[in-house]
């Protein structure tokens, strides 16, 4: 840009010398020719006469001035070119300082939107972590108490314990009353066995043992409570059980699982406490 604008003025520096260097080479010329003509023309007049010189200076004095307004013509028209590129070169850089702006304006917006798609990413990809790192403790926490769990029924199982759906339970080999196998069973820290379901009747059903349950209505007759207190809800008993023993009414107080039965849930039978029966043990892992 401005090169362009040390050429435009040394161009026409250059026109306006030329200007200058014509108007004196014209002045000179009529001023020559004026001359001549005057030599040609005048009379031999003596040294007194000298009426034409006045008139010689006053076209002079025009022609100057018309030189002068040429000048001038050419130096305002310069100044106006001037003054058009100038206003030209400010509105290009006023556009291109718009055009900058409204780059910059898009280039901000875009980086905007872009950062907040990378933080709500972030944000994201942060909640998945911290929920897989949960799941992680989660996870940990259970395997220890699997491990635990695994450790207890190997140990117990070394005692001659069985294990079946989180819950332990211990044979045994000996006959004793139902009291007194129930206190075997606190010493060990389990209870006589309470059974509340199909599935674990089931179990029991294929030890194959006759064995004392932690079931009995010794508080209230006809009132089946277990050992924890709880009210029986769902019983299996064998066919016609529970009689109370019939002969010896009012006796038979506990209850015994007796394998010796076709279907496997119907199996209970009410016992005279008294009587000496295996007894099967039961705690939680």
């Amino acid at each position: 840009m401005n090169k362009k604008i040390k050429f435009n003025r040394g161009e026409m520096e250059e026109r306006i010398v030329d200007i200058y260097v014509s108007a004196d080479t014209l002045r000179d010329g009529e001023t020559s020719t004026k001359r001549e003509e005057t030599a040609d023309t005048a009379p031999n007049n003596g040294p007194g006469d000298q009426h034409s010189e006045p008139d010689s200076s006053g076209k002079r004095s025009s022609r100057v001035a018309a030189v002068c307004l040429g000048l001038l013509c050419v130096l305002l028209a310069w100044i106006i070119g001037l003054s058009v590129y100038y206003n030209r070169a400010i509105k290009d850089s006023e556009d291109e300082r718009n055009n900058l702006s409204k780059s910059f304006s898009l280039y901000k917006t875009n980086t905007t939107a872009e950062r907040d798609q990378l933080q709500t990413r972030y944000n994201n990809l942060t909640k998945e972590r911290d929920q897989l790192q949960t799941r992680y403790n989660n996870l940990t926490e259970e395997k220890s108490h699997i491990q635990a769990k695994l450790f207890v029924i190997e140990q117990h199982c070394q005692e001659g314990w069985r294990y079946f759906d989180s819950r332990l339970y211990f044979l045994s080999s000996e006959k004793k009353t139902w009291k007194e196998s129930r206190q075997d069973c606190l010493e060990r820290g389990a209870d006589l066995v309470m059974i509340n379901s199909r599935e674990e009747q089931t179990f029991l059903f294929n030890l194959h043992m006759r064995a004392w349950i932690g079931l009995t209505d010794s508080v209230t007759e006809k009132t089946w409570k277990w050992v924890d207190g709880t009210s029986l809800t769902t019983g299996y008993w064998g066919t016609g059980q529970p009689d109370n023993g019939r002969l010896f009414s009012g006796q038979e107080d506990c209850v015994e699982i007796y394998y010796g039965q076709d279907d496997p849930v119907k199996t209970w039978n009410d016992d005279i406490c008294g009587t000496n029966h295996n007894w099967i043990c039961e705690k939680g892992v």
